[in-house]
């Protein structure tokens, strides 16, 4: 009993099913981590393309979730940074708006502290790949000025609704992502889950930076000689 008390936790990680989570690229407004406000753009389902987007799920056990609600989502970078990697990943598989484990396992061992019986808040976060192609990366890029100036083309961000879920102790481990609360917690159920907008100013070249710096020096020389 001890040791099956410590032991690290099992997560069912070999299938998502489309009745429980689902994802919208949203070009109609900025995310909400980046203070929201319209872009004007339109809304549909993930592309069918291999490699356009990724998913993973973050744990948190900051709070003991109640019952018949997690914790809320993230409203701010910095709290999102206080989610942590369970190591478990997903791309968007070839039916638009459904994601596809990778490395799909039905017994998948969390990292410390996610031990067996121990409950957690989950939540899965689902990012355009030009943002990353690890969460690590894609956080990273987030939270940087200068990383978002550099990517290519228009980046996608967004959340899944919260669940809470104790993890198995063996395989199988319990679902994640599933319908309804099936006696380990309420797994994450989250259709049309929206990855909003990203706001990416392009960084400025150096040359151009040189530019504009010298530009500004001719100016201050013109007005000191009137």
């Amino acid at each position: 009993m001890a040791g099956s008390a410590f032991a690290q936790g099992k997560i069912n990680w070999s299938t998502i099913s489309a009745s429980a989570f689902t994802a919208q690229t949203n070009a109609t407004s900025y995310s909400p981590l980046f203070g929201g406000g319209s872009a004007g753009g339109a809304t549909g389902s993930t592309a069918a393309v291999a490699g356009l987007y990724n998913y993973a799920l973050l744990f948190n056990g900051t709070s003991v979730p109640v019952s018949g609600a997690g914790v809320a989502a993230p409203t701010t970078l910095a709290g999102l940074s206080g989610w942590t990697e369970s190591g478990l990943t997903a791309a968007n598989s070839a039916s638009a708006g459904r994601a596809a484990p990778n490395n799909p396992t039905t017994s998948a061992t969390m990292p410390v502290p996610w031990a067996s019986g121990v409950t957690q808040n989950v939540m899965i976060v689902g990012w355009s790949a030009n943002l990353g192609a690890t969460w690590a990366t894609a956080l990273a890029t987030l939270n940087s000025a200068v990383a978002l100036g550099n990517v290519v083309g228009n980046a996608f961000f967004g959340m899944s609704s919260t669940g809470y879920i104790a993890a198995g102790g063996a395989d199988p481990g319990v679902f994640a992502i599933g319908t309804s609360d099936v006696g380990f917690g309420l797994p994450v159920k989250s259709l049309l889950t929206q990855l909003y907008l990203v706001p990416v100013t392009p960084v400025p070249e150096p040359a151009t930076i040189a530019l504009a710096g010298l530009g500004g020096l001719a100016l201050l020389a013109l007005r000191r000689k009137k």
